[in-house]
């Protein structure tokens, strides 16, 4: 069976560092590689908070900006993972692309066990020291072990 890498992304930070990390374990590892991108349920409410006290300009520009935030922000994170998705398919990585909306770490657990991931590469939540990665295998299942 193929081994598969799942590496998780939010709508707040995209790594290079961990996206190239996920790309070469799959790599050494000769697995598949899932790309997870975890949007938040309520983050259009994130985006109207954030522009809530620019009122001098109308409801209605205010509504259209509030929107385009959200499309703009949503072209912009889609287009960054599919460049890592191209990135990994050189490397002759088969790919696969996931968007999830809702909770991340429920997400997260949810589609790992639905794909039958070995292994989890999330961003950390709790920041490190500056000479740390960003990163964290938050996951690892042994093939032989029929527990994840």
């Amino acid at each position: 069976m193929i081994k598969k890498i799942m590496v998780v992304f939010s709508a707040t930070h995209i790594s290079d560092k961990m996206a190239d990390f996920a790309i070469e374990t799959a790599v050494k590892e000769k697995a598949r590689l899932i790309i997870l991108d975890v949007r938040a349920a309520n983050m259009s409410g994130k985006v109207t908070r954030m522009t809530e006290n620019v009122g001098f300009l109308g409801k209605k520009v205010l509504g259209q900006l509030q929107d385009e935030i959200k499309e703009i922000r949503s072209e912009v994170i889609l287009k960054a993972l599919q460049n890592i998705q191209g990135k990994a398919r050189e490397k002759g990585i088969e790919t696969e692309f996931i968007v999830a909306k809702g909770p991340y770490v429920e997400n997260i657990f949810r589609i790992a066990k639905e794909k039958k991931v070995s292994t989890i590469i999330a961003q950390k939540r709790i920041p490190g020291s500056i000479h740390e990665p960003s990163f964290e295998v938050i996951y690892a299942k042994d093939d032989q072990s029929s527990k994840p």
